[in-house]
């Protein structure tokens, strides 16, 4: 048996009989099928972003946080949002920054014009429109003719000098025109799951508000196919916006949210990489905000965030605790953490000659290892390595069979639980793939 049925399935249950909120990562979409029942009969509000089965989740638009802003006349939140999700798709530079902030700058003055222009159109204030605004108005133009995108800017600054998507696009505006080509280019790639029909229905619109999941026990599932990591970008940005709402929200009620917000993020070495996590870890605890991460090895974290931020989000994580792990330098630092004891070695020596014999021998204190790496690579199921501020120990973490959750949730035989899954899923709601409905503003600008 694995994590999620020693560990993950225990911990959902556990916080919805405490009332907190949860976010769980669902490779697979086990986590959900198997305790959405539970958790409403909990009186828990629960949604599924659903990236395997789009048509059967619920709806959440990255653009939300922004049109909200935007609708209270809050515009510096508003221009913060912008950056923050186009710092989360764009990612951090690899090589020369000019061109991460000429691409940032294109993705952000052009999600800033479709909010902004379509408040009373909100079918277009999605990311699927961001994609096709910059992929129609960003065409390259005919011999002496002036780009559309150019053309709109300027019929912007009249009509509207102090609009904010003119001080947004200014860092790809002074660049050569051959280098706003890749600026474009790189934007498109980007954004292009957003071009997915199916992602699109489920991003054009919100079912619920980041707010809300720290105002009343909530679980919100992401569930995502196992296969590839193709989706997990979108998980990350989720992550990141709701961090951010949930902050500014506590921020408002005195520095704490109401309901405790859990982060239960399973295969966490899958997520592309979260701006700031490690702030985020050592500052979330004190607005009601925690973090369950759960890699196969720590050599995903390095990966992910280098050697030194990896190190910095370890340091930040105050239980560990330990299931198996092939990897030795995973057994390495478990080891280090459960630090040493003074131990008794004994020596014993002799030698002989002809008709003599010599014996010696000796009692040291020395330092021991608690666990070797070696010893730590023997730990196996049921048993696990628990470690935090206090003494380690070695506990049990027996399989969902042995709890009560097993019943519960409905559990029972391995065919069973495979036929319960089908059941469920095949009840759950499905709507309709309406097709895309795009701005069009592009059209007036075409000759």
């Amino acid at each position: 048996c694995g994590k999620g049925r020693t560990v993950i399935l225990q911990t959902i249950g556990l916080l919805a009989l405490a009332r907190e909120s949860q976010i769980v990562s669902d490779p697979k979409g086990e986590n959900y099928d198997y305790t959405a029942p539970f958790l409403r009969k909990c009186g828990v509000d629960v949604f599924a972003l659903d990236f395997k089965e789009p048509l059967k989740s619920n709806h959440y638009n990255f653009l939300q946080s922004i049109i909200d802003a935007v609708e209270t006349g809050n515009m510096s939140q508003a221009i913060d949002y912008v950056w923050d999700i186009t710092g989360m798709l764009v990612g951090e530079a690899k090589g020369e920054k000019l061109w991460n902030n000429g691409e940032a700058s294109i993705i952000a003055s052009c999600i800033m014009i479709v909010v902004f222009e379509n408040m009373d159109n909100p079918e277009y204030q999605n990311l699927t429109n961001v994609f096709y605004f910059i992929a129609e108005m960003c065409k390259a133009p005919k011999q002496g003719d002036e780009m559309m995108l150019a053309k709109y800017m300027k019929k912007l600054k009249v009509e509207n000098p102090t609009h904010p998507a003119l001080g947004l696009v200014a860092i790809s505006d002074i660049a050569p025109s051959k280098t706003r080509g890749s600026f474009y280019t790189s934007a498109l790639t980007t954004l292009r799951l957003f071009t997915n029909p199916l992602i699109y229905e489920m991003t054009r619109k919100t079912d619920f508000r980041p707010k809300d999941i720290g105002s009343r026990p909530t679980a919100v599932f992401m569930i995502l196919p196992d296969g590839k990591t193709t989706y997990y970008s979108l998980a990350s940005l989720f992550c990141t916006q709701v961090y951010s709402a949930l902050s500014d929200f506590a921020d408002k009620l005195g520095g704490r949210l109401p309901i405790r917000v859990n982060y239960v993020l399973d295969e966490f070495g899958n997520f592309t990489k979260i701006p700031e996590f490690a702030t985020q870890l050592s500052v979330g605890g004190g607005r009601g905000i925690r973090f369950n991460i759960f890699v196969q090895s720590l050599a995903q974290l390095e990966e992910k965030y280098g050697r030194e931020i990896a190190r910095i989000i370890r340091s930040n994580c105050e239980t560990w605790i330990y299931l198996q792990a092939e990897d030795l330098e995973t057994q390495k630092e478990v080891s280090e953490r459960l630090g040493k004891y003074t131990t008794t070695s004994y020596s014993l020596s002799s030698s002989q000659q002809h008709y003599t014999s010599n014996s010696s021998q000796s009692v040291n204190l020395v330092g021991r290892e608690l666990l070797t790496a070696n010893e730590v690579s023997r730990i196996r199921r049921p048993y696990n390595l628990a470690t935090s501020r206090n003494d380690p120990a070695i506990m049990t973490s027996p399989d969902l069979s042995k709890w009560s959750f097993n019943d519960f949730y409905g559990l029972g035989s391995k065919e069973h639980n495979n036929k319960l899954r089908m059941i469920r899923s095949d009840a759950r709601s499905t709507h309709q793939e309406n097709g895309i409905q795009l701005w069009g503003i592009w059209k007036r600008y075409q000759i």
